[in-house]
């Protein structure tokens, strides 16, 4: 089985992977290596792949190159697509590994990946297989604290579910304009790539740990997929243990 980590901006994932899907997962603010001699004791781990967008993980590393055929992603990392991000040692691994997971789900059609968390991303990926790049924007709570901590009054905002433009109180017009703009943009973004690439038609794939709070108010067919990252690391190491 393999060990699959995360380390994102807000969170950290730990997932345990079988060739038949996810057996074990978590998510929390830290991963500790408490937490994976825990999953240890459970599961037969012989491989195990680091993706991480935070500096402090070499104790974490240090401890996976002992105990397992260890891999942590790096523009070095052989990967099933071709990469031609021309900064490549600035990509943000969980981006490409979520394109090579978006690769493989459907593998004959252009994709466009959504990965509405910490950040709001945009990444495209070819029907052959190719890598172009996409967009970086603030996530929504980057948001809510951005006009809280940037202005002298705006309040501190958390998400709640609206279905209005017009907000009557400054809490209510900060949730419009913070959630209405994250759907605006995401509904341009896919308009424009749908522009761009008219074929093979184009699937979008929403992930990212507020997919439930922003799946239905996009306008366009979409799929979701809230371990996209998790599956695209798992297939990344596979294809490299096989090699």
């Amino acid at each position: 089985m393999n060990l699959i980590l995360d380390f994102g901006n807000t969170c950290q994932k730990m997932a345990i992977v079988a060739e038949d899907g996810i057996r074990f997962q978590i998510t929390q603010p830290r991963i500790l290596q408490e937490d994976i001699i825990f999953a240890d004791k459970m599961y037969p781990i012989g491989h195990a792949i680091l993706s991480s967008v935070v500096n402090d993980t070499e104790e974490i590393e240090h401890f996976l190159q002992n105990k397992y055929r260890f891999i942590k992603l790096s523009p070095t990392t052989r990967i099933q697509v071709k990469n031609k991000y021309k900064t490549k040692s600035t990509l943000g691994s969980d981006r490409l590994a979520c394109a090579v997971a978006a690769h493989n789900l459907f593998p004959d059609r252009n994709v466009l990946i959504l990965q509405a968390g910490s950040c709001l991303t945009s990444d495209f990926i070819s029907a052959k297989g190719e890598y172009l790049g996409g967009s970086i924007s603030p996530g929504m709570d980057m948001r809510f604290q951005a006009l809280h901590c940037f202005s002298a009054r705006l309040p501190l905002t958390a998400y709640k579910n609206i279905n209005f433009i017009t907000g009557r109180t400054t809490e209510e017009a900060v949730l419009s304009g913070v959630i209405n703009g994250i759907t605006a943009e995401c509904n341009y973004i896919i308009k424009q790539y749908k522009i761009k690439y008219p074929s093979p038609r184009l699937k979008v794939i929403l992930t990212g740990g507020n997919v439930k709070e922003f799946e239905k108010t996009i306008n366009h067919q979409i799929v979701t997929f809230p371990n996209l990252v998790i599956i695209g690391l798992d297939l990344i190491l596979r294809y490299n243990v096989e090699k």
